[in-house]
């Protein structure tokens, strides 16, 4: 069966035709253009976070695009397995060594992946392996942690705190005197550098000084003698808690008793007043006048002169001494033979016996024993 078309008909058919042979040549285009049929190698990478990160993300190296985010999935670890699509042609720039950062451009937008490149020497790694990540914290991110509430609450206090304080520094002129206070600041300073200026020469000298390098090793070498450190372990023992508790237990306990000796009726107390009205008594004025006098300079100065005449005196007779105490011995026994004799003669008798019982002992005196 023939099919006549019309003119209009043939035209409209031509259009289409020539439409369809467009979206073809624009599809092949767009598909040559965007690489969609070139082959390409898969890798895998971890992320922590995958906010921003979508399918179809670009992934760079060196700045140009060499493919794209495929599959996302979460693992059991709430770690995010991120699927990395690049293109035959540059999978073999991936190399041992390189690093997937996930990053935004500017802090903003959409995450991009870059790849960071390895030595020219390393080796391609083998499709599917995976790239270690590294996820730094971009702007929004650092904005999403904020707590602006409690940040501009925390501002707002410490607004009120400065004001506060602002307000205390205008009362009584206390301003002025701080910035009084700061103007002397410089001097003292200058005062300061000239006296370490004085003292850079000294102290060099004392450190350079071998005698200091001596000092330090025996020093060192006496830290190091067992002898210290069992005196340091001693102290330790006797430092003890246990030890210094009952040591401070004793302490306070002897304080009290010092509070009680101490007290307003205590012996102390008693022997200062006893001692104030001995000090007031005029006997004692007296006595301390007497003996002022007696050391007065000329008359104790007279008084060691004497003494000393004396004993020179005495020096002089004492050979003598026991010449003179033999003699008086001779004598005393004498004149007691001589009494004894005279106590014989019948006048003297009975007046020596009268003489006997009146210097008789008498008995034991009443409520003795």
């Amino acid at each position: 069966m023939k099919i006549f078309l019309s003119y209009r008909e043939r035209v409209a058919g031509l259009f289409i035709v020539v439409t369809l042979l467009l979206v073809a040549a624009f599809f092949v285009g767009a598909a040559v253009r965007n690489r969609w049929l070139a082959p390409r190698v898969t890798f895998q990478t971890l992320v922590a976070r995958g906010d921003g990160l979508r399918p179809g993300s670009p992934i760079l190296l060196s700045g140009v695009e060499i493919g794209e985010v495929g599959r996302m999935s979460i693992r059991d670890d709430d770690r995010i397995e991120v699927e990395l699509v690049v293109l035959e042609s540059h999978a073999r720039r991936v190399r041992e060594g390189t690093r997937a950062t996930v990053r935004r451009l500017l802090g903003i937008g959409e995450k991009r992946v870059h790849l960071s490149s390895a030595a020219a020497g390393a080796r391609p790694v083998s499709p599917g392996a995976d790239i270690p990540a590294d996820e730094p914290v971009d702007l929004l991110e650092i904005l999403n942690q904020l707590d602006l509430n409690s940040n501009l609450a925390m501002l707002n206090r410490g607004l009120k705190a400065a004001e506060t304080l602002l307000g205390k520094l205008e009362e009584d002129g206390r301003l002025e005197k701080l910035v009084s206070a700061a103007d002397r600041i410089g001097p003292t300073l200058e005062r300061v550098d000239s006296l370490l200026d004085d003292l850079h020469k000294p102290l060099i000298s004392v450190v350079a000084n071998p005698a200091l390098n001596g000092t330090l090793n025996s020093t060192d070498r006496l830290l190091k003698d067992p002898a210290i450190r069992n005196t340091v372990q001693g102290a330790a023992k006797v430092l003890e808690p246990a030890r210094i508790n009952r040591l401070l237990a004793r302490t306070e306990n002897l304080l009290a008793q010092v509070d009680k000796l101490a007290g307003e009726k205590g012996p102390v107390s008693s022997l200062l007043v006893n001692t104030n009205s001995l000090l007031a008594d005029g006997r004692v004025d007296r006595l301390i006048t007497s003996l002022e006098k007696l050391t007065d300079e000329k008359k104790l100065g007279k008084i060691i002169d004497d003494v000393a005449v004396l004993t020179g005196e005495t020096s002089k007779v004492s050979p003598e001494i026991p010449e003179i105490t033999k003699e008086l011995t001779t004598t005393l026994r004498e004149t007691t033979i001589l009494l004894k004799a005279l106590q014989k003669v019948w006048i003297l008798d009975g007046l020596a016996r009268e003489a006997r019982e009146e210097v008789k002992p008498r008995g034991p005196a009443p409520g003795t024993k």
